[in-house]
């Protein structure tokens, strides 16, 4: 059949059959269906929503090479319509998804991994610094956060069909989650710190000094303790004291740190010879998408010249502006300081916070901010110098104990 629609052109469509009563059958639920959409303001044709999702993610594309959205989201976005709300919807007709469709939707996702048809997939594929890589695939629930952030992506394609006159009213999809446990950020108190500061520090002594060292026992029934450390592990153990110190004195998130050169560390050559209430410096830092500068408490400098003393002593040469801060004894910037970080928080019994959450290198920098808020610092400032928004240091970071702003919760006042 071929037949026209106002302001909507010429359409044709096969009618699948040879017999010509079920064929002008057939002709008439169509055209009654493209009269009826045209009369709704829709389009004429019904459009699947394979099809429509394809051309959302080419406006996607075309708004990262404007400018106008992140680049990561061209990555992102793409292969998350794909898998999840293509694989789910597929060329089901978009104007006929309803707020059940969703409902169903919502709970197909949450289970995707773990009895959905991502049980099946073993590895994930993506692109990093043009290189293919795979990571293996995280078999549990979505967190959710991740599910409100993927129904923002959602509610976006549906509105944008709605603007293309796929579809009159989007449906309406929401994420009615159970209150979540209590997730806030493994941090540290001041004495808790206090003691992992001496731990650390106590670690980097020789065993034979404090009758700690690892007892060996051979084969031919001997033992004995381990009477000195290797320089290897005594080098590593320094770097990740130092790396303590600047964290829990700068708030820099772990990544942060690692991406420092000596050239982002503004002003510390300039006064490296000084003594340390003469000293003044700013980080230059970046990483999660985000970068800008940071103040650190004067306490983190001393470490700084912790890391160019082992940086000298290894590549017998001063860092120049390109070599990383935390650097290995061959000069290459290292990645990760977790498992290092694990087994001192386990030598100092702190690995897990009074709720029995993991703390990790992350801890610090909460930490520094929760510092920060009980010792009167704005909060606006503190958002900032950090790199965060009022909303996280909210949600996340402004746990502090009411003993210890008991002060502020009584300032003078009297009743008139």
């Amino acid at each position: 059949m071929r037949f026209s629609v106002r302001g909507q052109g010429q359409l044709k469509r096969s009618l699948d059959t040879d017999d010509r009563a079920e064929a002008e059958r057939r002709a008439d639920a169509i055209w009654y269906e493209a009269t009826y959409r045209a009369k709704q303001g829709l389009s004429a044709k019904a459009h699947g929503f394979d099809a429509v999702a394809e051309e959302y993610i080419v406006q996607i594309l075309r708004e990262v090479e404007r400018g106008e959205r992140r680049a990561d989201q061209g990555k992102s976005e793409p292969a998350m319509i794909r898998r999840f709300f293509i694989g789910y919807f597929g060329s089901k007709p978009v104007d006929a998804i309803t707020d059940a469709d969703l409902e169903r939707y919502v709970e197909w996702r949450r289970t995707y991994w773990t009895e959905g048809p991502g049980k099946l997939i073993m590895h994930i594929e993506y692109e990093r610094g043009g290189h293919r890589l795979q990571r293996p695939v995280k078999r549990s629930l979505p967190t959710v956060s991740r599910q409100r952030g993927e129904t923002v992506v959602l509610r976006a394609l549906l509105r944008w069909a709605s603007r293309q006159g796929y579809l009159k009213t989007p449906p309406e999809i929401t994420i009615k989650a159970r209150r979540a446990p209590d997730n806030r950020r493994p941090s540290f108190e001041p004495h808790d710190f206090a003691k992992l500061e001496a731990i650390s520090l106590s670690r980097l002594v020789d065993p034979i000094m404090d009758g700690t060292g690892a007892l060996v026992n051979a084969n031919d029934r001997r033992s004995w303790r381990i009477k000195r450390l290797d320089d290897h592990t005594r080098r590593d153990r320094t770097l990740l004291h130092a790396y303590m110190m600047i964290g829990a004195f700068s708030g820099l998130r772990p990544t942060e740190m690692y991406n420092l050169t000596w050239g982002d560390v503004l002003g510390y050559r300039a006064g490296r010879r000084k003594p340390v209430d003469q000293r003044d410096i700013r980080l230059q830092v970046r990483g999660k998408g985000k970068s800008g500068k940071a103040i650190p408490q004067k306490a983190a400098i001393p470490w700084f010249d912790t890391l160019w003393m082992l940086f000298q002593r290894s590549m017998e040469r001063e860092p120049t502006d390109a070599d990383p801060v935390f650097a290995n004894d061959q000069g290459k910037r290292i990645t990760s300081v977790a498992n290092g970080f694990t087994q001192l928080l386990r030598a100092a019994g702190l690995e897990r916070d009074h709720r029995g959450i993991k703390r990790t290198p992350y801890s610090l920098r909460h930490f520094h901010i929760s510092e920060q808020l009980a010792n009167g610092a704005e909060v606006m400032d503190v958002a900032r110098n950090c790199r965060t928004s009022l909303v996280m240091i909210d949600k996340h970071y402004c746990q502090v104990r009411l003993e210890r702003v008991a002060d502020r919760l009584r300032p003078e006042w009297t009743r008139t």
